[in-house]
């Protein structure tokens, strides 16, 4: 079952031009059931509050743009705005992200209400550069306070259903741990069992047909995949502590076990290789509530891993884990 999570969500807009907007944008986010996040007030210049703001945005789940008519304080070390600055560290971050911009016609029409107090008069050619940035991405246009509210119902509960935005959930709405632990304690007696069947056994183990040398050889022959920079070091050092030259599916299938064997599970497509050792069948899809987007050990799996420990005596590469960050 889906847990409900709530989003922070970090609000970036001048400020004087936009109190209407900036409210509006609030009283939708709370509707919706989340949290809105944003500096109201900071000094021109300070860098303290700069890295302030960036706080807030890393811990924060989703950044809105609110961009009116007007550009806003300037930092004097990039001369950019601050809220192109807060932009611009959430793309940088990869934060999920979307904007709602004022329509140029209304715009004109808000001039005509409240003066020129709410369009940009000293850097109007940053703010055009900057609102063609924003605009070359998809945005919504607003002509009304209404209209932001409106944008901020449609687009954050598309964001909430995003596996890969943690969000807030309640404790009392927490995973219950209990199963995990049992299915765990499963999973060591089932280890067990299968290091004594091991050990009591006098007829030559097959694995898929292959004997453990064949299956090893083969796989250590077989190269890891493009795609694996950041883990290199890692698969490095178990290749070291295996005895072999090069970084081959075998000592990728133990970098990956940790994870599998924790019940954890290992997505589908998070790292190049996976297809490879599931047409060997050490790991596969189960059919359970993750579907078909995880891998877990198959039984071959399993024996061949407890096998690889006895024979290759690798105990201290079980101190690898997989790097998720």
């Amino acid at each position: 079952m889906i847990q409900p999570k709530k989003l922070q969500v970090f609000v970036s807009s001048t400020f004087t031009d936009m109190r209407e907007e900036r409210q509006a944008a609030v009283e939708a986010i709370l509707t919706a059931g989340h949290i809105p996040a944003g500096m109201e007030l900071f000094a021109a210049g300070d860098q303290s509050q700069l890295e302030v703001i960036r706080g807030w945005i890393d811990d924060s789940d989703v950044f809105l743009l609110l961009l009116g008519g007007r550009y806003g304080s300037t930092d004097p070390a990039t001369a950019k705005s601050y809220i192109q600055l807060e932009y611009e560290y959430a793309l940088q971050r990869g934060k999920p992200h979307f904007a709602v911009v004022i329509d140029q016609n209304y715009l004109d029409e808000k001039v005509k209400v409240h003066g020129r107090a709410v369009i940009e008069t000293t850097h109007a050619r940053e703010l055009e550069t900057f609102r063609t940035v924003v605009t070359a991405k998809v945005v919504r246009f607003w002509t009304s306070p209404q209209d932001i509210k409106l944008a901020i119902l449609e687009k954050l509960p598309q964001l909430a259903r995003r596996d890969d935005i943690e969000g807030w959930v309640r404790a009392s709405s927490a995973v219950d741990i209990a199963p995990l632990a049992s299915e765990v304690a499963r999973l060591s007696a089932e280890n067990a069992a299968l290091r004594d069947q091991l050990a009591q056994s006098a007829d030559p183990q097959r694995f898929n047909g292959l004997a453990f040398n064949e299956l090893y050889d083969l796989l250590a022959q077989s190269p890891v995949p493009d795609g694996l920079t950041k883990h290199m070091t890692q698969l490095q050092q178990i290749t070291k502590v295996f005895g072999d030259q090069k970084p081959g599916l075998v000592h990728l299938l133990w970098y990956l076990s940790s994870t599998i064997v924790q019940n954890i599970g290992v997505p589908s497509e998070s790292l190049p290789g996976t297809r490879k050792l599931e047409e060997f069948g050490l790991i596969y899809r189960p059919n359970v509530e993750w579907g078909d987007q995880y891998y877990e050990l198959s039984p071959i799996g399993k024996q061949f891993l407890l096998r690889l420990r006895r024979e290759r005596n690798v105990a201290a590469a079980e101190n690898f884990r997989l790097d998720k960050s």
